[in-house]
């Protein structure tokens, strides 16, 4: 008869998610994982799979935790009263310098990581980041209804370019890099209002 699984899936996959976020796939090893989850490396295997199937299930705990936050914080703001800027700003700047967590971004650590070598992660990647791109548009498209921002693009097509920024933040910090999160909000700002 099987053992009973004594730990849930969804607070082990979070201590992971944190040790990937922190370490990156490669250099963190099963012993690690093990050592952190406090679960044993054959439960670990016969409840949610081998490393690269942790891996996937931290990036997607990832996803979750950070969409079903940003959204909360949008709606928050929009009932508040908020501008379309206010709240583009929010997720722009989003954790760039939570010091309770690590550095970057899991996504864009993904991203380096693997590049296109992994189509399973990047997989996860471009949904995470689509569902990302999708919120921002949605926030400059009311902004472009008010006349606050410019539609002179599409919403998209400005998504594009705020998300891409961010990640090139997130790509910095991690890196060690300390830049100046206010400047670069106030430069895309003046881009999307002249």
């Amino acid at each position: 008869m099987p053992a009973k699984k004594t730990f849930q899936d969804d607070q082990v996959i979070e201590k992971i998610m944190s040790l990937f976020w922190q370490q990156g796939y490669y250099h963190t090893s099963m012993d690690e994982i093990v050592a952190t989850s406090g679960v044993k490396k054959q439960s670990l295997y016969n409840a949610i799979g081998d490393k690269h199937t942790l891996y996937l299930r931290a990036l997607s705990r990832y996803h979750q935790q950070t969409l079903t936050s940003c959204t909360q914080a949008m709606q928050q703001l929009e009932q508040s009263g908020a501008d379309a800027l206010t709240v583009l700003s929010m997720l722009f700047s989003r954790d760039l310098t939570n010091a309770d967590q690590p550095a970057g971004d899991l996504m864009a650590n993904a991203v380096a990581e693997f590049g296109t070598t992994d189509t399973d992660v990047q997989q996860a990647v471009d949904w995470f980041y689509n569902d990302y791109l999708t919120l921002m548009s949605a926030v400059i498209l009311k902004g472009q209804a008010s006349q606050q921002i410019i539609n002179t693009q599409s919403s998209t097509a400005l998504a594009q370019a705020l998300l891409e920024a961010r990640i090139g933040l997130q790509t910095r910090l991690r890196q060690g890099a300390h830049p100046d999160i206010a400047l670069r909000e106030q430069a895309w700002r003046q881009f999307l209002t002249r």
